[in-house]
């Protein structure tokens, strides 16, 4: 008899268990970003929002966990995080480009980003990106110029891909579309951004203000230039302000990369966020994770 109820205890358990996560999965307790857009007013200023963006959007992967990982969530799911700036490295490797972050390979293709990124924008129609495309390493047996290739590969997504030279001013006029920053030479789309962009620093182009400081020694010096970059924000003087978390120190050998200086920074930003600072502009982070995502473009409806 003591044998039968402690059988029956045990089964009760597990389904007491069972239930509480058909009720509460894990997974479907994420919240799905996918469209946080979408209650955006059409007249809203691009200038006047907080954007979620990430620095080196497909550098999932590192050399002996010391240089290249930059992110731990993959494309698709920064999309549904509610990413909406991504900063994509590339290689050109015969006709085809390679997603890398400097010397380190990614092991995964543009095309393959791509994909993503269009499947996303037909999906929700109301959401729109920014994609910044660099050449982040020597072409290998090139076929084709870098330029070509990108945008041969762009023009597959015309229904989605925005070849403006200039930025939308408005959330309607950005809507649907994927909106390119061109951190490449000889590019004939999207807004140009290879002349004149300054390394390791904050500077202006055109209308935008970029604070790009990557090369720290303290951690609190990165801190001092974004906050100086939400200050430049605050100004309304720029169209858009891309504003990068992320930055590695110089000091020790090798250096700490992307991971150590990370903790501290988005530490700083996540209490930033919750003492109610409403920054605008386009946060860029390293190890963007949901809830940081959603720290940051909650700043829209306050």
């Amino acid at each position: 008899m003591k044998q039968r109820w402690t059988i029956r205890i045990g089964v009760g358990l597990l389904l007491a268990v069972l239930l509480f996560f058909a009720v509460v999965p894990l997974e479907r307790a994420k919240e799905d970003a996918s469209d946080w857009m979408a209650d955006l007013s059409d007249e809203r200023r691009i200038s006047a929002l907080a954007i979620p963006g990430t620095h080196d959007s497909g550098a999932l992967y590192s050399i002996a966990d010391v240089a290249g990982k930059c992110q731990s969530l993959s494309i698709a799911e920064q999309l549904r995080a509610g990413v909406r700036f991504f900063d994509i490295r590339l290689q050109l490797r015969g006709e085809k480009l390679a997603v890398v972050h400097s010397f380190v390979d990614q092991m995964t293709d543009f095309a393959d980003v791509l994909d993503d990124l269009t499947a996303f924008l037909r999906a929700h129609p109301k959401e729109f990106l920014f994609v910044s495309i660099k050449q982040d390493a020597s072409a290998q047996n090139p076929k084709t110029s870098f330029a070509d290739a990108v945008e041969q590969m762009l023009a597959d997504g015309a229904d989605v891909v925005s070849t403006e030279r200039s930025l939308p001013q408005t959330v309607g006029e950005a809507r649907g579309k994927m909106h390119i920053f061109a951190r490449y030479a000889d590019a004939e789309i999207g807004i140009p951004a290879y002349d004149g962009w300054q390394d390791n620093t904050s500077f202006v182009l055109e209308d935008l203000y970029v604070q790009d400081r990557y090369a720290i020694d303290d951690p609190n010096d990165k801190i001092s230039e974004i906050q100086t970059a939400l200050e430049e924000q605050n100004t309304g003087d720029h169209a858009l302000v891309l504003n990068f978390m992320s930055c590695y120190l110089t000091h020790g050998f090798p250096p700490m990369y992307a991971a150590p200086p990370a903790k501290p920074i988005l530490s700083w930003l996540e209490q930033a966020l919750q003492e109610n600072l409403a920054p605008g502009g386009v946060l860029i982070c390293d190890f963007m994770t949901s809830a940081l995502a959603a720290m940051i473009w909650r700043c829209n409806f306050r």
